[in-house]
């Protein structure tokens, strides 16, 4: 039978090619075999063997069936039409052949049991999607069974959906609750067999996290140690201005757990880090001063992450840490890990924590001038010295600005009464040795004392400098020379009048800052900043129409990004090169094509050079065979090896920042190559 029916079409399809061969002013059309074919197989449930098959496809017009039990095949039917066919017990492959137009065809092979016994043997299985909290998939398996129905308990009187063994169903709720899923195993007898099973649907787990729904499943997994404790949601035990949340977390660092142990969590969808970086957790600590790691995963990939870690400043209440994800924008997270106490071992000591959100709030750093509004500075006193931010008394002289610190070095306060506060980017003495603040003293000759503190390494230096004048806005220098210059400080704190008990004076103080000059900024290792554009050659400063480096070259030259640069503080230059001093090498320094390998002399760090800058000219020479800064081609007569190496090479340089410049060098004529550095 099928064989009749495929030269039936075969017929058809060259009768109308020879007509359309006739005729110049039809076109050929081309026509896709038929695609996703599927059908909808139902039993009888009457013992009769009967079978209904609806099949279905795209680019189909007509189907025809091969039933597998040795029966001759099925007539030919339109799409939409129906097949039916009594089979004897047994296992059969039913082959649904899909056709076109074309005389393309497409097969599908169902398998089908038939059996006049009732089901035996249900197993079913539900699932709820990771990441759509709202979809569950089912699927079953039954002896005796050709198929089942199932509903899902949404709505009264839904249509099942049926399917087969080994095949899934899926469906989607449309609200939260809790609903009786229900699984028919049916054979092709009256007797069937019924499995149900209730499942709950909750709202998605996503930022903003706040304890407080009933039907979000706050799912915390924890690591480290004391993985079956869990995160608990309780009642906020101490609810203050910053958390007056009715629910919060609460998570236990049991005893002997490990230094890394936390909690973690895999939300239903990833974050949107779009308009901000900045995560802000509202937190309750046992102690101050307690560092805590938020860091978050890309799921599948768990290399893929960022991190921060922040200290808290309060104990026993509730306090908002925020946590500068940098670089979260460049790919999906979906998976948030807590460490609190982060590097130090469990004591069984328990910390709350809440509203977990994405914010956008002011980033403490340098300068330090108190114009944000005055709840933003939190200065922490001691010894009866407290500090708030308030409108300049006295708007002459040096400081005209509109808000600054006062500090009340109270009656009776101690000698070495004063206060602190933390921020969010640690000042950083590679910047600059030298930091500068505004005082403004109602004495002469008071002392005041500068500290820089990490809480988290017990690190911590100071300078004490001398306010001649009384009355008046004055700038002092604080030369932290002697100070780790690795070192991260992020607690800044303040003595006035140190050495004297307090008598009720008030002092005032602003704009702390770095203080930086062009030559000092310089000092320090540099590397290429690794971004698309760092590096380019064009016709003029700021023209990189040549060539420019884009995000593909940025990763094909990774072993060049590698690269450093060091302007030493006696005037010494290093080249210096990553992991096996591997570099850029391009095909003027030797045999083979551009590429990373191994560096070349002169122009490998070997031999000895010096710098000279010029903060008039903002010129740096170096001094030395092969010293370079970019790339080694590009000298001031030209290009390498067009010209001799030379034994000098001056670029231009400006400063974007103290910590990121633009260096440029002309190599010839109208050629300027051109590369941003960034400070490490």
């Amino acid at each position: 039978m099928k064989k009749h029916i495929y030269i039936l079409w075969l017929s058809l399809i060259t009768i109308f090619t020879v007509g359309c061969s006739e005729d110049d002013g039809l076109q050929e059309v081309s026509i896709a075999a038929p695609s996703n074919v599927e059908a909808k197989i139902t039993l009888s449930q009457d013992n009769s063997g009967n079978v209904e098959v609806l099949p279905s496809a795209e680019n189909a017009n007509t189907f025809f069936i091969d039933y597998g039990d040795g029966s001759p095949s099925s007539d030919t039917l339109s799409s939409g039409d129906t097949f039916s066919h009594i089979y004897s017990e047994g296992n059969f492959d039913l082959t649904i052949v899909a056709l076109n137009v074309s005389g393309k065809t497409t097969e599908l092979v169902k398998p089908v049991e038939i059996s006049f016994l009732p089901p035996e043997n249900l197993e079913v299985t539900v699932e709820k999607d990771a990441n759509n909290p709202f979809l569950v998939r089912v699927t079953a398996s039954a002896d005796n069974s050709v198929g089942f129905d199932i509903t899902f308990g949404e709505f009264e009187g839904e249509e099942p959906v049926s399917i087969l063994a080994g095949e899934e169903a899926t469906y989607t709720y449309s609200s939260v609750g809790t609903f009786l899923i229900t699984v028919e195993a049916l054979s092709g007898g009256e007797a069937t067999t019924t499995f149900t099973e209730e499942v709950t649907i909750t709202d998605p787990f996503v930022i903003p996290i706040t304890f407080e729904s009933e039907t979000v499943n706050y799912q915390f997994n924890n690591f480290g140690g004391g993985e079956g404790a869990g995160v608990s949601i309780i009642d906020n035990p101490v609810p203050n201005d910053v958390n007056d949340s009715q629910k919060v977390g609460s998570y236990t660092k049991v005893s002997g757990s490990q230094s890394f142990a936390g909690t973690s969590a895999q939300l239903n969808e990833n974050i949107d880090f779009s308009t901000t970086t900045i995560l802000s957790m509202d937190i309750w600590s046992p102690e101050a001063g307690v560092p805590v790691l938020f860091k978050i995963e890309k799921e599948g990939n768990p290399d893929i992450f960022v991190e921060s870690i922040q200290n808290t400043t309060v104990a026993n209440q509730w306090e908002t840490l925020n946590f500068n994800l940098t670089g979260a924008n460049e790919n999906d997270f979906s998976i948030i890990a807590i460490f609190f106490n982060f590097n130090i071992s469990g004591s069984g000591e328990t910390y709350f924590f809440d509203n977990i959100r994405l914010t956008n709030p002011v980033v403490l750093g340098l300068p330090l001038n108190f114009e944000q509004e005055a709840s933003v500075y939190n200065f922490i006193e001691f010894g009866g010295a407290p500090t708030v931010v308030i409108e300049n008394p006295d708007p002459t002289g040096i400081n005209l600005s509109a808000n600054v610190a006062k500090t009340l070095k109270a009656n009776g306060a101690e000698n070495f009464a004063g206060s602190f506060i933390d921020v969010n980017e640690p000042i950083d003495l590679s910047v600059s040795r030298t930091l500068s603040l505004k005082v403004w003293s109602p004495i002469p000759n008071s002392n005041i004392i500068l500290k820089l503190e990490n809480p988290a390494t017990g690190a911590e230096t100071e300078i004490t400098q001398t306010i001649t004048t009384a009355n008046e806005w004055v700038e002092l220098e604080f030369d932290f020379s002697g100070a780790d210059m690795n070192e991260e400080w992020p607690r800044i704190v303040f003595f006035f009048d140190s050495g004297n008990p307090g008598s009720g004076l008030e002092f005032f103080f602003d704009d702390l800052d770095y203080i930086t000059s062009s030559s000092e900024s310089l000092v320090g290792t540099w590397k290429m900043a690794g971004e698309a554009e760092s590096l380019g050659v064009g016709p003029a400063i700021g023209d990189t129409s040549f060539f420019a480096c884009d995000a593909d070259c940025v990763s094909e030259r990774a072993c060049y990004f590698n690269d450093t640069y060091t302007f030493n503080a006696d005037g010494t230059f290093i080249n210096g090169f990553g992991e096996d001093n591997i570099t850029w090498v391009e095909g003027w320094q030797g045999d083979s094509a551009d590429a990373c390998g191994d560096t070349i002399a002169p122009h490998d760090g070997s031999n000895s050079a010096t710098y000279a800058f010029d903060a008039l000219d903002n010129t740096i020479t170096l001094s030395g065979i092969g010293a370079y800064i970019g790339l080694p081609k590009a000298v001031n007569a030209g290009e390498l090896p067009n010209v001799d190496v030379p034994d000098e090479v001056t670029y231009t340089v400006s400063f974007e920042s103290p910590t990121s410049i633009n260096v440029y060098i002309e190599s010839g004529s109208g050629v300027f190559w051109q590369y941003k550095l960034v400070k490490q």
